[in-house]
């Protein structure tokens, strides 16, 4: 296995590496003629609008509108493949399994090790690419062998956090809204009723959130889980924080929305400049 050093310089110089994620993540497998409806009918994104070969990011939400889980679902002809993070444990494809009912959708988690390609280069899959990017850096997740060098699962965080994507379990937990994880492009506003619609609703058309997951820039090493200050009074925490040979030290927090980009908040001893508000956020109410 290459360094998380050398692993780092193959990626941002153009190459490809394969990372092996732990052994609790798995694909869930959904097949049958009714597995678009049911999905279309249970989760926030548009999947009915999907060809075969589409990757399209989503959430399932609770009730209330919270995010249950985020992932992203592989169109395959007659399958559509689910990468199911870590932190979920076999929970999604359960709950799936919960409100089938007679739908005639076949539901299968499968155990076979799952692989992420990172790199501008990455292509080939078994059985479906899961196309993501990282800032600059592509992803294909993917399950079976792989000759390319492998590498840390840290370098995976690393990129990540360098490009601002939240991770479940993370930076954020299953009480928080999408909108306020930086979910909303996963939001389909015009399909009909899926869980958790009434509130993504109402919030879209006549509220707004308090507080959102934001990019930081630090001057100083500081942990996640740190306070974020403004003249003393608390506006957020920190969530992740990775030392980046491109960008310095870098991070991602929980903060108030309407605080302004590039504001200098307390971290400890360090300093935090603000990133933007993810795109699509709304922060006030017109």
């Amino acid at each position: 296995m290459r360094t998380l050093a050398d692993a780092y310089d193959i990626v941002t110089g153009g190459g490809v590496v394969c990372v092996e994620h732990p052994p609790v993540s798995r694909l869930i497998r959904l097949a049958g003629p009714q597995r678009d409806w049911f999905l279309q009918n249970t989760v926030t994104a548009d999947i009915e609008g999907a060809s075969p070969g589409d990757v399209v990011e989503s959430c399932l939400l609770d009730e209330k509108g919270r995010v249950f889980a985020h992932f992203f679902c592989g169109i395959a002809g007659e399958e559509i493949w689910i990468a199911d993070e870590p932190a979920y444990g076999a929970r999604l494809a359960d709950w799936f399994v919960s409100r089938r009912f007679r739908t005639k959708v076949e539901i299968e988690l499968r155990d076979d090790p799952l692989r992420t390609l990172l790199g501008a280069a990455g292509d080939g899959f078994v059985p479906v690419s899961f196309p993501r990017s990282l800032g600059e850096v592509p992803i294909i997740d993917r399950f079976g062998s792989d000759d390319t060098p492998d590498a840390p699962l840290e370098l995976y965080e690393l990129l990540r956090i360098e490009a601002g994507v939240a991770r479940y379990g993370v930076d954020y937990e299953v009480r928080t809204l999408p909108q306020e994880a930086g979910l909303t492009r996963t939001l389909a506003m015009e399909k009909g009723c899926y869980v958790g619609q009434e509130t993504v609703a109402r919030i879209h058309f006549r509220g707004h959130i308090n507080k959102v997951l934001r990019t930081l820039r630090f001057d100083r090493e500081t942990t996640p889980g740190t306070d974020l200050t403004l003249d003393g009074e608390s506006v957020g925490r920190v969530t992740s924080f990775a030392s980046s040979p491109r960008f310095g030290l870098v991070g991602i927090g929980m903060a108030r929305s309407e605080l302004a980009e590039g504001a200098v908040l307390g971290a400890g001893d360090a300093s935090a400049t603000l990133g933007p508000v993810p795109e699509g956020t709304k922060v006030k109410a017109s």
